[in-house]
């Protein structure tokens, strides 16, 4: 029931592929045979649900982000994440074209519904459904694009690839564009939706804080959220782990999530396991780990019950084997034990030496180069690297939370409701309530934090590190295990794709590119 999205898959991927609207044969939909129905409407949303899907996408490539923020190092150079992370990337990287390339056939494929779906003679209600479909979807492309690129082509309708070469907008206009469509989704959305996986009203609205928010428009985004929250359709789940498994899929706390389905070739690739290890190319970097709090609420340094995790591992994080520790007079016990002195989300998020996984009763982390696996949202089967059908949560309630606290305490400074929110979001693991003595300076340090242990690897912390303009001194100093370089006249943005300035005489490059 939970995949009912995505039952068309199989028929929208294959004329997507093809680029279906566009065919001209006979025995194919095309745009003089397509238009005229409810079946041919539905089919054009499922192609551009389908967007959503690609490697690239949400399939893994969002998810990955974070292999080029301060949580991971990317351990296959092939795979280009460790080019960005090292500031050693420039246009002609295929990985940044692909980017580019997928969010803009989601553009596309939002652009066929929004220029033909209002001609339609069909029922009023699902065509503006449908419309509001395409209109977040709009948004949400746009919204990637404007994160990583800045200034990009505002596209607003079905163009021949002659049309196609306009110059850049700024980012300002494209982030208005952004905020437009949002609003007309909110307009035409229903408040929830017959089918999990469909965008509702809420999801317009939590999408358009995150907007608001990224572009510090604090007071908007204070009120979007609050919308979020009065409405009372949403809800923490009792168990972090429960929200990352197969059984948590579409569970109260996700507001919008992609929905995959494996052997449709709608699968997704972001949970997979090879070799008896989670994630082959994706080593979570020891200072993510070492930055959860202890259960007492406190950093391990300020606690007398807790130990460092530096303690047990060399000059670059690494842990150190058992025979390693005996050497130094320490036990790998204590070092376990430690994990166990955690916040919890530790525990869910990250994989460690020693620790039973899947069909091995100690997790062998000579595997990975850092020493540190990703466990969150990874299979429990070993072998299935290709083709899962765990759904990838876009926006949940947890972040909502979060980002009201954050744009709340931007606004107006600590308040009851800001503290009211954090610790919903701590209660649920059984960590300690915030301290409310904290002031404006201080909350903002501690919702940072604890955006980067809520979300770890849900794709977010690269875009943080963007907004709070934080990245260089993070990247540079706090990043243990390898050198990294941030250059901030040139890397926080990303450079526009060579193909395209090659094929696009009017479109110029971004700065220091």
């Amino acid at each position: 029931m939970k995949k009912a999205l995505i039952t068309l898959l199989s028929a929208a991927s294959c004329m997507s592929c093809s680029n279906f609207l566009e065919l001209k044969d006979n025995n194919t939909l095309n745009q003089d045979s397509f238009w005229n129905t409810e079946e041919h409407l539905e089919l054009a949303v499922t192609a551009a649900y389908e967007s959503l899907t690609p490697e690239e996408m949400f399939g893994r490539g969002y998810r990955d982000l974070d292999v080029i923020s301060d949580n991971g190092y990317n351990e296959w150079t092939w795979m280009q994440y460790w080019d960005i992370s090292v500031g050693q990337h420039n246009p002609a990287v295929e990985r940044i074209n692909w980017v580019w390339n997928d969010n803009y056939k989601g553009i596309r494929r939002a652009n066929e519904i929004l220029d033909n779906a209002p001609g339609m003679n069909i029922d009023e209600d699902l065509k503006d459904t449908s419309l509001g479909e395409a209109y977040f979807l709009r948004a949400l492309f746009y919204n990637n694009l404007s994160m990583l690129f800045k200034n990009v082509p505002l596209i607003l309708k079905v163009v021949s690839p002659e049309e196609a070469k306009i110059e850049k907008s700024s980012n300002e206009e494209v982030v208005n564009q952004i905020i437009e469509d949002l609003s007309t989704a909110i307009e035409l959305l229903p408040d929830s939706g017959e089918t999990p996986g469909r965008i509702n009203k809420y999801a317009a609205l939590a999408l358009r804080a995150r907007v608001y928010l990224y572009n510090k428009q604090y007071e908007n985004a204070v009120k979007d959220c609050e919308e979020v929250i009065n409405s009372g359709k949403y809800s923490l789940v009792d168990d972090y782990a429960f929200l990352f498994s197969n059984e948590g899929q579409n569970s109260e706390e996700s507001i919008f999530s992609v929905q995959f389905v494996s052997n449709m070739k709608s699968g997704e690739k972001f949970s997979g396991t090879y070799k008896k290890q989670p994630q082959s190319h994706f080593g979570v970097l020891p200072n993510l780990v070492y930055d959860f709090y202890t259960k007492n609420g406190l950093k391990p340094e300020d606690d007398p019950d807790a130990t460092p995790f530096s303690e047990w591992s060399d000059e670059k994080g690494i842990p150190l084997t058992a025979e390693q520790l005996e050497e130094k007079g320490l036990s790998i016990f204590d070092y376990w034990a430690e994990f166990n002195n955690r916040d919890p989300r530790l525990d869910v998020s990250v994989l460690r030496g020693g620790e039973p996984w899947v069909d091995q009763a100690k997790w062998d982390n000579v595997v990975k180069a850092t020493r540190y696996g990703i466990q969150k949202y990874i299979r429990t089967e070993v072998g299935l690297y290709e083709d899962g059908d765990k759904n990838f949560m876009v926006l949940r309630y947890a972040d909502v939370l979060l980002m009201f606290a954050e744009a709340k305490n931007e606004l107006s400074g600590p308040s009851g409701d800001v503290f009211a929110a954090l610790n919903q979001v701590r209660r649920r693991v059984s960590m300690p309530d915030f301290d409310s003595s904290l002031d404006q300076a201080g909350l903002r340090e501690e919702i940072r934090h604890e955006r980067r242990v809520e979300l770890a690897f849900e794709g977010l912390r690269y875009f943080d590190e963007l907004r709070w303009e934080t990245a260089k001194n993070d990247f540079e100093n706090k990043v243990i295990f390898h050198e990294r370089t941030f250059n901030e006249g040139k890397h926080y943005w990303w450079p526009i794709p060579q193909t395209e300035i090659d094929r696009n005489p009017n479109l110029t490059q971004n700065p220091g590119w």
